[in-house]
């Protein structure tokens, strides 16, 4: 297969800056937006259908516990919230001519670098029933037609979550559910994703574009098997008991196709466990195994080093790999080493990073310019009409222009 990719240098000067070109019917845009705070992809399907998958505001207070590690500088500044510079974002590039509103906004798992770090001086919602921070603020700043996560409606697995108010964790969540609760009360709707399910997320024209299809891959462990919609629990029933458990393999997990194209989003499942966890923390093997070959991998759970194991990585084949981040060690040195690894899939690959701190470069060496193309910005997937072909943008972060600074591509679909 050739694939042409010639990175294109644009100016920086803010008079002769280029911009990201305009969404226009038939184009498939995926924007991974910098905040240095925490997870937020924006998608504007062919038809101006628009998605956003989390919204997350990490924890000062879990940044603190974890010294010496550092979080990112907030970007552009932390004179606002991430969620405030996520509306801003999605203000700029929204389909022009329509309302600017999100049909859908998908929470991967109830993590507060995903759903937004509630505390106790955060101001009320506009409507009096909870807090606002991460995708309880969006949803102050832009209207969300149907909310989905892995829980609702009953928010009972793997446990009552009602029960798990207590933990670093705890008031957020409750929070969240607050917010799901005053929504479902006055109409709006709010979902779970269902595993195995295609098109639960779908185009307003489906019609139109009958190439362009959403398959949901796995939510609470249980996993997609590859024909229909048939799905197996992976996680065991009953491994859960009580409100202590992480929340990484339960994440959400769905692919993007679009003709040729494909794109995988996997929350912050895990793929290594450690010597004292159970054997089905590793959910990426599972997982990996339907998604099959894709164009463009959303790196799992930020590039820590309990995630992107070496069978994600030979049955997925990404050409392009993004990831989002915001904590000093991610990526983890031996997360690197995979990647680059040519012994687990042969040919080219490009990474693409929303930050990184200077002593993960230091640390892992060289070896992260063998495979990185750009170590920090919005990155902005452009696929073109039909998913035959797509490029990658990288977006200047450091202020609310996001004049564009690097452009690479075209790629050819697989």
């Amino acid at each position: 297969m050739t694939v042409i990719c010639v990175p294109v240098p644009v100016s920086a000067a803010s008079g002769d800056a280029e911009l990201l070109p305009a969404w226009s019917n038939g184009y498939f845009y995926i924007h991974h937006i910098s905040t240095g705070r925490g997870n937020a992809t924006y998608f504007v399907f062919p038809d101006g259908t628009t998605l956003l998958i989390d919204a997350g505001e990490a924890d000062p207070k879990f940044v603190e516990s974890v010294r010496p590690l550092k979080a990112f500088p907030p970007r552009p500044d932390g004179a606002h919230s991430a969620a405030y510079w996520i509306a801003d974002y999605i203000r700029q590039f929204a389909p022009a001519g329509r309302p600017v509103k999100l049909d859908y906004a998908l929470i991967t798992h109830f993590h507060t670098d995903h759903i937004g770090t509630i505390t106790q001086d955060k101001p009320m919602s506009r409507t009096g029933a909870y807090r606002v921070s991460g995708i309880t603020e969006l949803a102050d700043l832009l209207p969300i037609d149907t909310l989905i996560d892995r829980a609702a409606p009953s928010y009972d697995t793997p446990v009552d979550l009602h029960q798990c108010s207590q933990g670093s964790d705890g008031l957020s969540l409750s929070n969240y559910l607050g917010f799901a609760e005053y929504r479902l009360k006055h109409g709006q709707a709010v979902v779970g994703l269902k595993p195995g399910a295609l098109d639960q997320i779908k185009l307003g024209q489906a019609d139109a574009f009958p190439s362009f299809h959403v398959r949901n891959i796995a939510s609470n462990g249980i996993i997609w098997t590859g024909a229909g919609e048939e799905t197996q629990y992976y996680i065991p029933k009953g491994a859960i008991t009580d409100c202590h458990f992480d929340e990484n393999p339960l994440s959400n997990v769905l692919t993007f196709a679009y003709g040729k194209f494909k794109y995988y989003s996997g929350g912050d499942i895990p793929g290594v466990p450690n010597y004292t966890q159970p054997w089905w923390r590793d959910i990426e093997t599972p997982v990996s195994a339907v998604v099959g070959g894709v164009d463009v991998m959303l790196l799992d759970h930020h590039g820590n080093r309990d995630s992107t194991n070496e069978n994600i990585l030979r049955n997925l084949q990404p050409r392009i790999i993004v990831q989002e981040n915001w904590l000093s060690p991610q990526p983890g040195e031996e997360v690197v080493t995979r990647m680059a690894s040519k012994g687990l899939y042969p040919g080219p690959r490009d990474v693409f990073s929303t930050g990184m701190s200077p002593e993960s470069r230091i640390v892992i060496g060289p070896i992260m310019d063998s495979i990185y193309k750009s170590y920090g910005g919005h990155i902005v997937i452009r696929v073109a009409p039909g998913g035959d072909r797509y490029e990658v943008y990288v977006l200047d972060d450091a202020d609310k222009h996001r004049k564009l600074a690097k452009r690479f591509g075209p790629y050819k679909s697989k």
